[in-house]
């Protein structure tokens, strides 16, 4: 597509696509990101889209990318929980007990989990990257991946566990 026609479907279907992320996320920046990317994607890509589809092809883009959004969301509030469970030690607060606990875990992380652990854990939740992306960024499989963020977890749970308990 040419920019030209990107530019007429923006035109054209912007405030609906909005609308439409909007009532998805309930947040104005993340909407406008999300169509923005859409439209990001349309100039970027090969992709042609018949004039008479439009409005269904990119209402469906921005469904996708809102899902997409949701669901790393959800993985983001899953680490959290995992890291901090319902220990009463994290009231929300940052507390001295609270940073000390994270400080601990930090360290332990880079002490005790072999290289290639470290780097799928960092490129996965502080890079924020999926899992494929980091399959294909470090050329090991998607299932090593997993095998290695379920070990990491594994551990990190049990050494939380047993640092909340002495503290």
């Amino acid at each position: 597509m040419t920019r030209k026609d990107v530019e007429s479907l923006f035109k054209a279907h912007y405030a609906q696509m909005y609308h439409l992320a909007l009532t998805l996320l309930f947040d104005e920046a993340e909407s406008k990101d999300v169509v923005s990317e859409v439209f990001a994607s349309l100039l970027s890509s090969s992709t042609d889209v018949r004039t008479d589809q439009a409005r269904a092809f990119l209402m469906a883009s921005v469904r996708h990318r809102c899902l997409n959004v949701m669901q790393h969301k959800q993985v983001q509030e899953r680490f959290s929980r995992l890291l901090i469970g319902d220990s009463p030690t994290f009231a929300g607060d940052d507390t001295a007990e609270e940073q000390m606990l994270l400080e601990e875990l930090m360290r332990y992380l880079h002490d005790n989990l072999p290289p290639l652990s470290q780097e799928i854990f960092r490129l996965r939740y502080l890079k924020e990257m999926t899992c494929q992306e980091v399959a294909d960024e470090l050329n090991v499989s998607r299932q090593t991946v997993h095998t290695h963020l379920k070990q990491t977890i594994e551990k990190i749970r049990k050494y939380y566990h047993s640092i909340s308990k002495a503290i």
